[in-house]
């Protein structure tokens, strides 16, 4: 049985196991909420339990609540205290990459001084992104499976985020075998076959082979729309609603940074038809997880933006408030096509549509 500990240094002490105690709730007091907390708590993980252990308050940066506790607590610090806290962060390793994709500016900074970051670099980063409160870290690239410092590779990035962070995600170009720690491992396709090809340097048959091999439990499709696959969108969700290592896809449309990709921007027209047909889509009952009223406010992009939810890594350690762009390419609010934001920004605006994509991507077991 697990010791409790109710001292003002220490919270909790002991480790509770799923399957010894299958049905026990434990309540101890949490000095730092002040309130009585049940404690019933567990991750499974390729067959392994990964524990909940509540430590000393002094070591409290390496561990987190339980997503209710720890969203509740941060959404109280952002609405009743006033503190401008981010949310989520993009946390991007690298810039080198295996493929050229044309919608992509990344890989064309692959030979800067800086294009990827050390251990300690990336290790220092974290941290002051916990200073600052983010809950939540996708890392992303370039292609972030290609990461490495010496013996250290993005799986060791990943669980020691895991330590601090209420949920690490990765997006992924899918041609790596997709066996990655994380919470929910994103892959980007941007159609089937000859669309994905064209798009994306020859990738999809590849793709396809990692996403039937893996055994990761939470991958998802997420498919940027441009001018040239918008139209595919009904036969790529129908193929992910048949492939069963997917739980589902995403959306977001592209977005022009102006530094040496492809213009694949939508027409203002193109940009509603695709919308209406998302919809009509997910209606059906196809699995696109964005909220249908963030889709809607896609169409003008008039929709209330907080980006002070965001803060962005580069790889060279440069840490930025705000926007996604930010240091990476021209804002213009216009044309944006960041379909995460817009969902993050309702989440914090408390709309229903939002808060459930926000759960069944990151919080759903």
């Amino acid at each position: 049985m697990p010791v409790i500990s109710t001292s003002t240094n220490v919270f909790a002490s002991g480790i509770i196991y799923r399957k010894a105690y299958p049905r026990q709730i434990l309540k101890i007091h949490c000095v730092f909420y002040n309130i009585d907390i049940p404690l019933f708590y567990s991750y499974s993980f390729q067959k392994r339990d990964i524990v909940f252990q509540m430590i000393d308050k002094r070591k409290l940066k390496t561990t987190h609540f339980p997503w209710p506790i720890d969203l509740s607590w941060f959404l109280l610090q952002r609405k009743i205290l006033g503190r401008e806290l981010p949310l989520l962060a993009s946390f991007k390793v690298t810039y080198h990459c295996n493929l050229t994709c044309r919608a992509c500016p990344f890989h064309l900074r692959s030979d800067d001084e800086n294009a990827q970051m050390s251990w300690n670099t990336a290790i220092g980063a974290l941290e002051s992104l916990y200073r600052f409160g983010a809950r939540m870290v996708v890392f992303e690239g370039g292609e972030p499976l290609l990461w490495h410092d010496g013996s250290y590779r993005l799986h060791d990035l990943v669980l020691y985020a895991r330590k601090n962070f209420l949920r690490v995600a990765v997006t992924t170009n899918g041609t790596l075998p997709l066996d990655v720690p994380c919470h929910t491992l994103w892959v980007s396709l941007d159609g089937l076959k000859e669309t994905q090809d064209s798009l994306r340097s020859n990738s999809f048959d590849l793709i396809c082979s990692n996403i039937k091999k893996t055994r990761h439990p939470r991958v998802f499709i997420h498919c940027t729309l441009n001018r040239h696959n918008w139209r595919d969108v009904e036969s790529l969700a129908k193929w992910v609603q048949k492939m069963p290592t997917l739980k589902g896809m995403t959306v977001q449309f592209f977005y022009p940074y102006n530094q040496g990709e492809d213009d694949l921007s939508l027409l203002p027209e193109e940009r509603r038809a695709a919308i209406e047909k998302l919809l009509e889509l997910k209606k059906s009952g196809l699995p696109i997880l964005n909220s249908a009223g963030r889709l809607k406010a896609m169409v003008e992009n008039r929709w209330s933006c907080h980006d002070d939810i965001l803060i962005n890594v580069d790889p060279d350690g440069t840490i930025t408030k705000g926007c996604y762009v930010k240091s990476r390419g021209e804002i213009n609010c216009d044309d944006c096509g960041f379909t995460p934001v817009a969902e993050a920004s309702g989440a914090l605006d408390l709309i229903p549509g939002s808060l459930y994509a926000g759960w069944q991507l990151f919080l759903k077991t």
